[in-house]
């Protein structure tokens, strides 16, 4: 008997323990399909190979060997059903935290079913195998199964508080009974019962926890994995938008500027046009020159020699200040703070003459010194409708020859040649990235205005796509433009305005991709802006003709801490799940079905039970079902006392008998026995009855 208790727990609370750790991993993820039947199975599998290796020592080899076989067999199933969980896994974190984890694009899901269920057996046979070696060591497996559920409880995005007091009631259990302490295990087993119901129910209605702990933890676990490049912690990232999937702005003071503005001041500083494998590509081009001046300090001329003159009006209009282009010329000075930048930050229709540093094609400037503080001249663009109005209305016919004349003239000319260059080299898209807007229902037109198609762009972008801090990574194999304007249909600027420069160029208008800072107008304080990588930013930029480039904002949002905090706020609010009721009506009733079947597997269990002892009975001799009763009055005479000393000679006198004697028992001899059975347990009971209302 001692022998069948100590296998009962060597045996069963191991199962349940077991079971509890798969549960958690289904629990967790929220995998409704199967979980039942994977649990229940895993408990079989569990008792199986434990009853296999005590009765053959030779099992463990025979199922390991069994398991080297399953893996050589269906390695290539193995490996697709393996990284399709990891699919489902990694979706799971990015949809309730925005983590950015990798997923394979290397998968068939043509059979992806099986697979992953063959993945899933192939699991549960290798831990089946490896918890009934150490069940033997109970501490080893203390602290291996500690682990494992640890792990999914902080990897697992939802609550799986009924699983884990499962799981640790379990082992108090486990480690009670080995130490004989009988009613603490029952009264440990008892509360865990009763706090894993109403724990149960109450995971099923919870949203994913998104705490700082966790998210720390999923990160350095991100970071192992998927290396550092995943997160920017603002600035510039010079192009590169596949490799980064958040960005983490700090605060950290990067430079001063000092000009009169109140309004919004972009300054540039990476500038490209060639898009290759989820990266702008930086120029390696030398400066371009058209008439003896380069290509990148055209636009402030416009200005400079007042070739706004030349745009005409109707007779009787009168101009207002929306038809001002350009401010007054200005100056302007920035103080670099911290590291600084490989290429040069400058505004539009800057003076480039002024900076010193080497110019890269008509785009960047690249430092060429450790100075801290330039200075620069510039025009501020007032309205950017303005200027394609007036782009419109430019007429140069009336040009004279005078030196000031000659001179717009050659600028004419040049302006002409460089348009030329710009069309040829700022309107290629990539073969993907075209089929992909053919299938957008974007209304671009190349019949419609530059400025509206501008706004079909930004009014699309808008309409359709999430500005998120936090979008993730895009798949292995997949190009991140295409995955954000197809699949993801999230991202910050970098992906927003990677999208409109060939939404632009797929319109006919030539555009570029430019990373830098946007100052706020709210930022400047008498003169002076503090800029942090809060103001870190994107976007597209457009040519217009004869006149030069103009910064497109497709975004719809503003730099700084208190925008960083709004879409934060509202990411995680749209991030949030909320709770299905006909799920929760769904998974009670699966629930109750499940305790029915407990419930039916139980009686049945009793009633076999009940057999086997009658069946037991049955083919025992007279002399046996003494002996047997003599147990049960052993048991009850313990409860009772006293009740062996008052009993009635007559019955103990037949047990006697039947211990010591060679003579026959009788029928009617085992009749007064089991009547004498029967008596003390009904006085068993009663006395029972009888202490529980006297307390």
């Amino acid at each position: 008997m001692q022998k069948n208790r100590k296998l009962q727990i060597e045996y069963i609370l191991p199962a349940i323990i077991f079971a509890s750790v798969i549960w958690g991993i289904f629990a967790g993820f929220r995998v409704s399909r199967y979980q039942w039947i994977m649990i229940s199975g895993s408990v079989v599998l569990f008792l199986g190979i434990c009853t296999l290796c005590d009765r053959l020592k030779q099992t463990v080899y025979l199922m390991i060997i069994m398991a080297g076989l399953f893996l050589a067999v269906f390695h290539t199933q193995l490996l697709n059903g393996f990284r399709i969980i990891n699919n489902k896994m990694a979706l799971a974190l990015n949809q309730s935290m925005d983590l950015g984890f990798y997923y394979y694009v290397s998968v068939q899901m043509e059979n992806s079913r099986r697979d992953s269920v063959l993945a899933v057996v192939f699991f549960l046979l290798i831990a089946g195998i490896l918890l009934s070696f150490l069940r033997k060591y109970p501490l080893i497996l203390f602290a291996l199964t500690g682990v494992m559920e640890c792990f999914v409880l902080i990897v697992a995005p939802y609550s799986i508080s009924a699983v884990f007091f499962l799981f640790l009631g379990s082992w108090i259990v486990y480690f009670s009974l080995r130490k004989g302490k009988k009613e603490f295990a029952g009264l440990i087993g008892i509360l865990c019962i009763l706090m894993i119901f109403p724990l149960y129910f109450h995971d099923q209605t919870t949203v994913p926890a998104d705490t700082m702990i966790k998210r720390s933890i999923l990160v350095q676990i991100r970071k192992m994995t998927q290396g550092e490049s995943y997160v920017a912690e603002g600035g510039l990232g010079n192009g590169d938008i596949a490799s980064v999937g958040e960005v983490s702005p700090t605060g950290k003071k990067l430079f001063q500027v000092y000009a009169p503005e109140k309004d919004d001041l972009y300054l540039k500083s990476y500038v490209s046009s060639d898009y290759v494998n989820g990266k702008w590509i930086a120029s390696t081009k030398d400066t371009i020159v058209y008439g003896g001046e380069s290509a990148i300090e055209l636009p402030f001329l416009f200005s400079d020699l007042h070739m706004d003159d030349f745009v005409t009006y109707d007779k009787d209009y009168i101009k207002t200040d929306k038809d001002m282009m350009f401010s007054e010329k200005r100056n302007l000075k920035i103080s670099y703070q911290k590291k600084q930048d490989r290429y040069l930050l400058f505004p539009y229709f800057c003076d480039i003459s002024q900076i010193e540093g080497n110019v890269i094609s008509d785009s960047m400037i690249s430092r060429t010194n450790s100075r801290k503080d330039y200075d620069m001249v510039y025009y501020q663009v007032k309205n950017p409708k303005a200027v394609f109005q007036a782009q419109q209305r430019l007429d140069f016919s009336k040009i004279g020859s005078t030196m000031e004349e000659i001179m717009e003239k050659d600028y004419i000319k040049t302006m002409d040649d460089y348009g030329t260059y710009v069309r040829k080299e700022y309107l290629k898209i990539p073969d993907s990235i075209k089929k992909c807007l053919k299938t957008l229902d974007l209304k671009t037109d190349l019949k419609k205005s530059e400025n509206q198609n501008i706004e079909e762009v930004q009014s699309y972008l808008k309409r359709n796509y999430q500005y998120s801090y936090r979008p993730g990574l895009t798949p292995q194999g997949k190009d991140p433009i295409v995955y954000f304007l197809k699949d993801r249909k999230k991202g910050f600027c970098t992906q927003y305005a990677s999208a409109a420069v060939f939404m632009l160029r797929n319109a006919g208008i030539p555009a570029r991709y430019v990373e830098g800072y946007k100052i706020r107008s709210d930022q400047w304080r008498l003169g002076k802006a503090q800029v942090t990588d809060y103001e870190a930013h994107a976007w597209a930029e457009v040519y217009v003709e004869h006149i030069g480039w103009l910064p497109v904002e497709v975004t719809g949002m503003n730099t700084g801490k208190t925008a960083y905090e709004q879409v934060q706020k509202l990411d995680k609010q749209s991030n949030a799940i909320v709770p299905n009721k006909k799920q929760f009506v769904t998974n009670v009733k699966k629930v109750l079905h499940f305790v029915a079947i407990i419930a039916i597997i139980l009686v049945v269990v009793i009633l076999i039970k009940m057999l086997q002892n009658l069946q037991k009975l049955k083919k025992m001799d007279n002399k046996e079902k003494i002996l047997y009763y003599e147990n049960k009055l052993k048991k009850y005479g313990e409860n009772q006392g006293k009740s062996r000393k008052t009993a009635e000679l007559m019955t103990y006198g037949i047990i006697e008998k039947a211990k010591f004697s060679d003579g026959d028992i009788t029928d009617q001899e085992v009749v007064i026995v089991k009547r004498h059975l029967d008596l003390l347990k009904r006085k068993n009971r009663n006395v029972t009855k009888i202490l529980s209302k006297l307390k």
